[in-house]
């Protein structure tokens, strides 16, 4: 397990806007806020830590996987916790901390896990090049949609279901139909992996985030690029709406979280106060407060400002 200067006070010299600073374990992969606001998971290398949303204190560390922990995700309701590793993806009870299901199928990496709206399906991605559903009550598979795709690096469902984005290492986002498993569209014009894909709110618009450089907003309908936000040397590692869907915050190898006009793609805001790249954001549910993990092994949990 890691160590560094501010383990035993982590809450030392936070950086102004921060209101507490997380700090167990190294952060392998992604973070994720549970959707009734009290808990943050955090992927790590040797398990999950779970914390208090609010106080910031460890609630449960999940040690189950034998190789790193790559991504997390809550159900709709808050009662489980997938984590994905090595081939395999473990299902928690939430409140228990204690592994519920084991989802085998995967021959590579699972990079990417999401929920469906209604809690149903679990949408899982691999280096493997396939997107595989699972059935969430009993961890069954039900299909695979997406086979040779290029390796699999983010997944996100649309806000009514009905469509999955995944992002690919061959550079495109894949759009595909929840119910039927059809492909419906090919989403091309980054020219680096895609490592976040994220819908409005609303459902009308498409944000994705790349190794390019680049943060470049989709119609969902037309499958058009409207605009591109940022054009950087450094990749863009994760992108997230706020809930209103005014805003949006993306976290990248230059160490810091900035902010964006979702209407104007005007900048808003530059949080700094990483050491290391920020490899995920992640806004609360309410929309308070913004949550970043980065590759100096700290979790930021910024007051989101007006």
């Amino acid at each position: 397990m890691k160590t560094n200067l501010n383990q035993e006070n982590p809450q030392l010299d936070l950086p102004e806007g921060v209101r507490a600073r997380l700090d167990k374990g190294t952060i392998t992969g992604n973070l994720v806020f549970s959707q009734d606001g009290t808990r943050i998971a955090v992927a790590c290398d040797i398990g999950t830590w779970v914390y208090d949303a609010h106080s910031g204190e460890e609630v449960h560390f999940l040690a189950g996987h034998t190789e790193h922990v790559w991504c997390v995700a809550y159900a709709p309701d808050s009662a489980t916790l997938a984590t994905g590793s090595y081939e395999d993806i473990l299902l928690w009870n939430s409140t228990t901390g204690l592994p519920t299901s084991t989802l085998k199928g995967h021959t590579d990496y699972v990079k990417a896990i999401a929920f469906s709206p209604d809690g149903r399906t679990i949408a899982s991605g691999s280096l493997d090049e396939t997107l595989r559903l699972w059935d969430a009550a009993t961890g069954q598979p039900k299909a695979t949609l997406a086979e040779n795709t290029g390796s699999v690096r983010c997944i996100a469902y649309s806000p009514y279901g009905t469509t999955i984005a995944i992002g690919c290492g061959d550079e495109t986002v894949k759009l595909w139909d929840a119910a039927t498993g059809k492909h419906k569209a090919t989403l091309k014009g980054h020219t680096h992996v895609i490592n976040s894909v994220v819908y409005a709110p609303d459902g009308e618009t498409i944000v994705t985030g790349s190794s390019d450089g680049t943060i470049r907003l989709w119609d969902a309908v037309s499958t058009r690029c409207r605009h591109i936000l940022a054009k950087y040397t450094y990749h863009i590692w994760s992108v997230a709406y706020s809930p209103d869907g005014a805003t949006i915050a993306s976290g990248s190898r230059d160490s810091t979280v900035r902010l964006w006009d979702a209407g104007t793609g005007e900048p808003k805001a530059v949080l700094e106060g990483h050491k290391g790249s920020v490899r995920s954001v992640a806004y609360s549910p309410d929309g308070s407060t913004i949550a970043s993990a980065s590759e100096d092994d700290t979790v930021l949990l910024w007051e989101v400002p007006s």
